[in-house]
């Protein structure tokens, strides 16, 4: 005791003491915060970072770059609407949540992949898209479908929060999710891994039953004809499945959405690169949603290798170059294409959030918009 008081006499004697009692009430601490800069914790501000070559903080990153918000470009004249919810991709963006997208049939959801953030793109989609009433489209009964493009993690590390998280809001509707061979043993992992979860619901406090707490994974099976396959029907919609081609991954699929109210025609292609599928499933549609990467600043890819030759060979594997894309418009008769997924490399000083977009009008796209999260088409 005669040592603590000691130390303590010390370090009032030295000045300590009153150092560290100078943030000592929340006011104080927001104060002080204050101090630093305007907004800390958004970074504003904003304080460029000296390496800027790492997929942390690379230019695409950068909240100064985050040009605009959600808007409405979808037709008047139509009915069915597609949401775009995330239009991110592996490198961690954190004002772009990871692939997702719904279309919307009827007030009525069909949500193709399930990037990271999943969930809270549902919510703020729902808060910042006000062109239709998104709250009752994602009533939690609603949410029951999913279509996975492939079995990368960016396109469904959202699947945990797709399956659980309604049940945690007390809905107890049925799952199912379609997708490539595996897609089923992927769901049973989920179930299982979360099971703890899902048993302390059941026979907890809460002591509800298990209905809803699961899902059932259904893959595109057998394998989908150039001519594509019709996976799924119902009162709004029909979805064929026809095979693309991203990297090596043996199984994935390009979707064709087909509204029954309106005759609208949707195609999702996905990550990948030009394939017959791709074409056939994007023949004369209304709109293709399709991932793009840049050709011209490719040498500034935070991966791939470490020359542009070795980035053009590894990347070009698996994703849509420009020259691409334009085989994809030019062979399928696609009406218009909007860009998710963008990988915009290049150095701060010529950053352009529009660059790849510009890239692929060059190329001789004539009908094509760049998304942000939260639009809608």
């Amino acid at each position: 005791m005669k040592n603590i008081l000691f130390i303590t006499s010390l370090l009032i004697a030295t000045g300590v003491a009153s150092v560290q009692a100078s943030a000592q009430t929340n006011e104080e601490y927001l104060e002080q915060g204050a101090a630093t800069t305007e907004k800390n914790h958004l970074n504003v501000p904003f304080v460029k970072p000296e390496n800027w070559k790492t997929p942390y903080t690379t230019p695409g990153n950068w909240p100064i770059f985050e040009n605009r918000g959600p808007i409405d470009r979808s037709p008047k004249d139509k009915s069915s609407k597609v949401l775009v919810m995330g239009t991110g991709d592996p490198t961690p963006n954190p004002y772009r949540y990871g692939p997702a997208m719904a279309v919307i049939v009827n007030g009525y959801p069909y949500f193709v992949d399930a990037g990271e953030g999943w969930w809270r793109a549902l919510a703020h989609a729902v808060l910042t898209q006000d062109a239709l009433d998104l709250a009752s489209v994602f009533a939690l009964p609603n949410l029951k479908y999913m279509f996975l493009t492939h079995l990368h993690e960016d396109h469904t590390v959202g699947l945990p929060s797709f399956i659980s998280n309604p049940y945690k809001f007390m809905e107890t509707g049925d799952k199912k999710v379609y997708g490539p061979e595996g897609v089923d043993e992927m769901i049973r992992h989920i179930n299982a891994a979360w099971s703890i979860d899902r048993h302390e619901m059941a026979q907890g406090s809460i002591g509800r039953g298990p209905h809803g707490s699961t899902a059932v994974g259904i893959p595109v099976w057998p394998n989908t004809g150039l001519e594509g396959r019709i996976i799924f029907e119902d009162e709004n919609v029909i979805v064929e499945a026809f095979p693309s081609k991203h990297g090596f991954l043996e199984h994935t699929y390009a979707y064709r959405f087909t509204t029954k109210p309106d005759g609208r025609v949707i195609a999702f292609g996905g990550d990948g690169i030009y394939s017959q599928g791709l074409v056939a499933a994007a023949k004369d549609a209304d709109i293709l949603f399709i991932e793009g990467i840049t050709r011209k600043n490719i040498r500034f890819a935070t991966w791939g290798g470490d020359t542009e030759e070795e980035k053009v060979k590894t990347i070009g594997a698996y994703h849509m170059f420009p020259d691409r894309l334009k085989k994809v418009y030019d062979e399928s008769g696609v009406k218009r294409i909007v860009l998710v997924h963008v990988q915009n490399y290049s150095d701060p000083e010529n950053f352009d959030r529009l660059g790849v977009l510009q890239e692929m009008i060059d190329e001789g796209i004539v009908n094509i918009l760049l998304a942000q999260d939260g639009d809608l088409y």
